[in-house]
């Protein structure tokens, strides 16, 4: 998907010429962009939507649906939800600001501030004074999203940063440090804790006090109890088995600096602008600031064309400044493209919600009105596995009630060489199933993705199980 949505953007700016575009916004361009989020709504099964634009210097607002559906709390630009990993480009704003100050530099290597951190590479310990802050801010470190996510602790309390990046030391790395980009979100853990050595604040207080009031983000939180406290903040909703309930994720509290800051489209738009140096009653440090964080690392080879810089995917001249987000109860993407001084920030308060729909409401903007909603992977994956999980337990229950009428009816014979084969190979198959579906850490699976999963596969085993004993019946 996100390749896709950077395929398409770059598409409109080159047929846009760079030139900036006068968005005064129609009601029929309005009109559209209400339907497309209703679509998206009633299709994915998400409750709330909500969406910022700027544009040629005008903010406009959208939202559909519930900020908390069993309340009948309406979603509006006040409400507030997990930005997920968008979360990344504050923290990539606040290290980069200690820069500026003269506190760190982006070339020191890591163990100036976290002087018992280790890391390995084929089992040999990695030269720590290699590994620069800069390989965390730009993903190069070799922690990545597949290796070094799973044990990342639960809970809320004050320790639970250190804990984290403390469960990553002697990890091994999946690349060699610098080789190339490989999104790890555990690395702006790290970074988080950087900011909490070096500022001798807590992660907390730090972006809340050198970023967001300077910034005038008044209502961007990073203690959900503040955030719970406004009445604004959105229930989050996951969906499985064509049912969309509320859901409240566990909390990772030191997984906070890369995914866990809250926010709301208003506060989003101003920080969109920001972005775009159209907002520009803020403290002259951060103008730099903000230029340096779009500057992603060629030193190492594209993804999908795009760069990482800090906390966002940047092309080659910085005409696409984007990032997606996805938590396990909330799905956010924001799409900045600076030449046509146009932003678009995308919250939501579920997973199945499809965030290529940023580039619909581009489309409506260019002029383009009829948008068709089309449901995302996440959804598509659960009404496939749920589908399944419907057909294969009925044939199950099918061949099980006809293996015990066989039972009853047909005199026992000695079963044939055929027979014997096939009951013993889907017998090893049910056994390889059972063993597959107690292999892995459902427990974290599980809070990431659609239950289905799991069902699906306990299904395929009772499948299996039943044409067992449907064979061996059979004599």
């Amino acid at each position: 998907m996100k390749k896709t949505i950077v395929f398409v953007l770059t598409i409109f700016i080159l047929f846009s010429g760079f030139a900036p575009q006068s968005y005064a916004l129609s009601d029929s361009q309005s009109e559209a962009i209400h339907g497309l989020l209703d679509d998206a709504r009633r299709i994915s099964g998400v409750p709330g939507m909500s969406i910022s634009i700027v544009a040629d210097d005008e903010v406009f607002y959208f939202s559909s649906g519930y900020a908390d559906r069993e309340k009948g709390l309406s979603a509006s630009e006040n409400t507030l939800y997990e930005l997920a990993s968008v979360s990344k480009a504050f923290t990539g704003m606040g290290i980069l600001l200690l820069e500026e100050q003269g506190l760190l530099s982006m070339t020191d290597p890591i163990q100036k501030y976290l002087p018992w951190f280790t890391l390995k590479y084929q089992g040999k310990p990695v030269d720590m004074q290699s590994l620069t802050l800069n390989n965390f801010l730009h993903h190069t470190s070799g922690l990545t999203n597949f290796r070094h996510t799973q044990n990342i602790p639960q809970g809320n309390t004050s320790d639970l940063l250190q804990k984290t990046v403390e469960m990553l030391v002697n990890a091994e790395l999946a690349f060699p440090p610098g080789e190339q980009y490989n999104y790890g979100t555990v690395n702006y853990d790290v970074l988080g804790l950087v900011i909490e050595i070096v500022s001798g604040q807590s992660y907390e207080d730090f972006m809340r006090e050198q970023v967001f009031q300077p910034l005038g983000l008044h209502q961007t939180y990073v203690y959900r109890e503040d955030a719970q406290a406004t009445g604004q903040l959105a229930q989050g909703y996951r969906s499985s088995f064509f049912m969309t309930t509320p859901y409240n994720a566990p909390e990772y509290a030191g997984n906070k600096p890369a995914g866990y800051i809250i926010s709301c489209t208003k506060d989003m738009a101003r920080w969109m602008g920001i972005q775009m140096g159209i907002v520009q009653d803020i403290p002259e440090i951060f103008h730099t600031v903000v230029e340096k964080s779009h500057q992603g690392d060629m030193s190492v080879s594209a993804v999908n064309d795009m760069y990482y810089a800090a906390g966002w995917s940047v092309n080659a001249d910085q005409t696409i400044i984007e990032h997606p987000g996805g938590n396990p109860n909330f799905a956010t993407e924001v799409a900045i493209l600076p030449n046509e001084r146009t932003a678009v920030c995308l919250l939501t308060n579920g997973a199945n919600t499809n965030r290529s729909m940023v580039l619909q409401v581009k489309d409506i903007l260019d002029g383009n009105l009829t948008q068709s909603y089309e449901i995302s992977g996440t959804q598509l994956l659960d009404i496939i596995l749920s589908s399944t999980t419907i057909i294969l337990c009925l044939l199950a229950i099918l061949l099980f009630l006809l293996g015990l009428r066989r039972r009853k009816t047909n005199e026992r014979q000695p079963m044939t060489k055929k027979s014997i084969i096939v009951t013993v190979i889907f017998l090893i198959a049910t056994i390889v199933l059972c063993i597959v579906c107690s292999a892995f850490d459902w427990s974290t699976i599980l809070i990431w993705q659609t239950y289905s999963v799991l069902i699906a596969l306990i299904s395929s085993a009772l499948l299996t199980a039943s044409i067992t004993w449907f064979v061996y019946t059979h004599r």
